[in-house]
């Protein structure tokens, strides 16, 4: 008798499961491959239909901003207007046979929060350094280490330390994680629960992963993950970051910007390249942790570079081999960048340090914006490391363009004679 009542209890169960999901709005797809738009961010592909997952996560980017979340297939569309800790399930109809039951969730994925050792009032205040390689530099401690230099890196996803700074923490490395950074992509040791101590503030939980490709100046690097529900101030003038749970009052000197946080996390902000007489607008990385500007070579060549310096040296206007960037109603113009390829159709382009210190900003991540603030770092003339390099070849290029010229000159007078 007990097992009849059981096994009737479970088939009511699934009738009542089988039922819900009957219920649920319905997309179709041909092919697994899905496009999402996320408020102002299309991510082209970005989605991959996976039927055994039941169901298939996907967190919206900015989960505290109301707005508009739409999957595109092959073949349909479906949209949802999501609300802060709102759930929404539909089902892609997969060739007609397969439910993948989905759900989008305008909540925090994987939050890291903080506690504070002094509790105030007022919003918590960070003193940093401006690098001589014009990064962001605090002090903190992991697992009760010492002190530690750490890089605020909002183009980093996650927290990272440095391989050789690994003796100086207490760690216990669980697992291993795929990590991008500009040694490619690789498998490296993370440890997933560790203490992170920075001013006032404590985190009790970080994940911190090991890189090789950073520098002597600092032990780790942390970024946006630490306050995807915050708002942060960096006030270049004061060298202060705060840490603001709202808004503060701004005055007429701020401007206001969108912004998309790729992966939930990254900030881009909207604004145009000019070059050659072809513009592209599109969203540009807000990375704090890039001291140059970082362009696409199929956008700016290196070669373009040299052939602007080339121009510039002989006294001939190099306007047109040289870059013109807008945010909103601020352009810049010869400011250092380097070309990289990057994969991908549309504008991709990293805004560096030596550009954005010229700013004060609050990043507004609760609703999707920064204000920007023109500060007294705006006139300082921009960083050119490869200056020299630059110049020896654009002067080689220069010499090798007289040799042939006197060559030519040469031919021409023996063929007279």
């Amino acid at each position: 008798m007990i097992h009849k009542l059981i096994l009737t209890s479970l088939l009511g169960m699934v009738g009542q499961l089988t039922l819900a999901q009957s219920d649920l709005p319905t997309t179709r797809a041909s092919t697994k491959n899905v496009d999402i738009r996320d408020g102002n961010h299309f991510k082209k592909g970005y989605w991959y239909i996976f039927p055994d997952r039941k169901p298939d996560f996907y967190y919206v980017e900015i989960p505290e901003k109301p707005h508009q979340v739409t999957f595109i297939t092959d073949l349909d569309s479906i949209s949802f207007d999501v609300k802060y800790r709102e759930n929404y399930d539909f089902i892609v109809l997969l060739n007609g046979k397969d439910s993948c039951f989905t759900r989008i969730s305008a909540t925090y994925k994987n939050l890291d929060s903080y506690t504070r050792k002094r509790i105030s009032p007022d919003p918590d205040t960070l003193s940093f350094i401006l690098g001589d390689n014009d990064k962001i530099y605090l002090k903190g401690r992991i697992n009760d280490s010492q002190l530690l230099d750490i890089q605020f890196d909002l183009g980093n996803g996650g927290t990272i330390i440095k391989k050789s700074s690994v003796e100086k923490v207490k760690m216990e490395f669980d697992e291993t994680i795929t990590l991008h950074n500009s040694d490619g992509t690789n498998q490296v040791p993370a440890a997933s629960t560790n203490s992170l101590e920075i001013g006032n503030l404590v985190w009790d939980s970080v994940k911190i992963a090991v890189a090789d490709n950073m520098t002597y100046r600092e032990d780790l690097i942390v970024g946006n993950s630490l306050f995807k529900n915050k708002i942060i101030e960096i006030d270049y003038d004061q060298k202060i970051l705060v840490i603001h749970d709202t808004l503060p009052h701004l005055n007429s000197s701020y401007s206001k910007h969108n912004i998309i946080r790729d992966g939930g996390t990254i900030p881009f902000i909207e604004g145009s390249l000019t070059f050659q007489g072809k513009t592209q607008k599109g969203w540009m990385m807000f990375d704090t942790g890039a001291y140059t500007s970082i362009l696409n070579s199929s956008d700016v060549s290196t070669t373009n570079k040299m052939l602007g310096e080339l121009k510039k040296m002989i006294g001939i206007d190099n306007k047109a081999f040289i870059p013109k960037l807008s945010i909103g109603s601020y352009e810049f113009s010869g400011f250092n960048y380097v070309a990289q390829k990057m994969d991908g159709n549309g504008l991709h382009l990293i805004l560096g340090n030596d550009l954005l210190k010229r700013f004060n900003f609050i990043l507004d991540n609760r609703n999707g914006h920064i204000y920007l603030k023109p500060n007294s770092l705006t006139p300082d003339s921009y960083r050119n490391p490869e200056y020299v390099v630059v110049r020896v070849v654009a002067s080689l290029l220069f010499l090798l363009l007289l040799v042939g010229i006197l060559v030519y000159w040469k031919r021409r007078k023996k063929v007279k004679y």
